[in-house]
């Protein structure tokens, strides 16, 4: 049977309304978490305006205050070393990415280093002492004993894990023995604090994980290629076939794009929306992380203009596709756009009626935000366990 084609208009809608960027429908905070399966979080105000960008946060305290206070959200470790903003019920499937990727870390460091089971389990105990009170990183250092702090020389700095004991503290964080918690209660409060968790963790095998997380991933982004749900969860090519397998998926072809998509049996396809749609982007948008090579939203010669080694700028798409880059201006307070091509009057008036409010919105919201972080995922490893003992 030949597969159904797409314009790709058409996929780009689906897209955005996938996404949630054509309105929540009333949905909750973490109602729209829940349905785009999590939010990747390269930068404290990534997060932040990714839920802005979808109209579910006028304020930042309602996030702070579900990741914080209510436990509503959490921020985990999770596929492809990155930290992400997940519904409480989604972090254990999160988590079981980073609980496979650092036990590799782990074999490979112990073979490079020469650390033995009793090194680790050592340095676990002394952790667990030291964490009888909550402490920062600085802190830890000043209480741990020598051994815990042994350098793991290059082949640890190359892996994020500078001392045995971010090797082991970075283990106890994946499978959430410790959990991390900022001062303020807020996102980007520098100021983290590590404690034991109380509360038993149980984290599934990686394989179960993205059975569970599949389904979703296409509710969100579909349609997509099955290369690209093996990105996204870091699986090779018939892992994420055979997770696959059990999907009511059918496939589609979106014309102007190479290969067929696969979309939900159960998916509707979008409805219209009248006028030209605009959306500005942080780094690692839900919408954009899952396309690292921007295949079907941005025109193929401007990719290399608006991506660096190792993410993409902060984007300015209308009508689901990159007609700019945006960024942010600390001394004027201002957001900065810079058009690909030549926009028309209606779509400039939307772009700059947009920018007027996210710049109104971060100089609310956030305090001197670093707004376009972008990382290796080597250095987004690193960053995810905040580790420097």
């Amino acid at each position: 049977m030949q597969p159904a084609t797409m314009s790709l208009a058409g996929a780009r809608a689906a897209w955005r309304a996938r996404q949630l960027l054509d309105g929540t429908q009333g949905q909750s905070l973490v109602e729209v978490v829940t349905r785009l399966g999590g939010l990747p979080c390269p930068s404290s105000a990534s997060p932040v305006l990714a839920l802005f960008a979808r109209g579910v946060l006028e304020r930042r305290e309602p996030l702070d205050r579900a990741l914080f206070r209510d436990g509503t959200l959490a921020l985990v470790p999770g596929p492809r070393g990155l930290r992400w903003v997940a519904a409480v019920a989604d972090a254990p499937a999160l988590r079981a990415f980073a609980v496979a990727e650092h036990a590799a870390r782990e074999a490979r460091l112990a073979a490079a280093c020469g650390l033995s089971s009793r090194d680790l389990i050592d340095t676990r105990d002394a952790l667990r002492n030291a964490l009888a009170t909550p402490r920062t990183v600085g802190e830890l250092r000043e209480v741990l004993p020598s051994d815990a702090q042994r350098s793991l020389g290059d082949s640890g700095r190359r892996a994020g894990c500078a001392t045995l004991a971010s090797l082991v503290l970075r283990g106890m964080w994946s499978v959430g023995e410790v959990t991390r918690e900022p001062a303020r209660a807020r996102l980007d409060d520098d100021t983290w604090r590590y404690r034991l968790d109380p509360m038993a963790r149980s984290v599934p095998p990686a394989s179960d994980a993205v059975n569970a997380l599949a389904s979703r991933f296409f509710a969100a982004h579909g349609p997509v290629s099955l290369r690209t749900f093996s990105l996204a969860f870091g699986l090779a090519p018939s892992r994420a076939a055979t997770a696959l397998k059990a999907l009511q998926l059918r496939t589609v072809h979106v014309e102007g794009l190479p290969g067929d998509l696969l979309v939900r049996a159960d998916d509707p396809g979008p409805e219209a929306v009248e006028g030209p749609s605009v959306d500005l982007l942080p780094v690692r948008d839900p919408l954009v992380d899952a396309r690292p090579a921007l295949e079907g939203i941005c025109d193929p010669a401007w990719v290399r203009t608006v991506s660096t080694r190792d993410a993409t700028a902060p984007l300015v798409l209308v009508d689901g596709a990159v007609a700019g880059t945006w960024h942010w201006d600390p001394v004027a307070k201002h957001v900065r756009l810079d058009a690909l091509s030549a926009w028309t009057p209606a779509q400039r008036e939307a772009v700059e009626l947009r920018a007027e409010a996210l710049g109104r919105f971060i100089a609310a919201q956030l305090e001197d935000p670093a707004l376009h972080v972008v990382k290796t995922a080597r250095t987004a490893s690193r960053a995810s366990a905040a580790l420097e003992l």
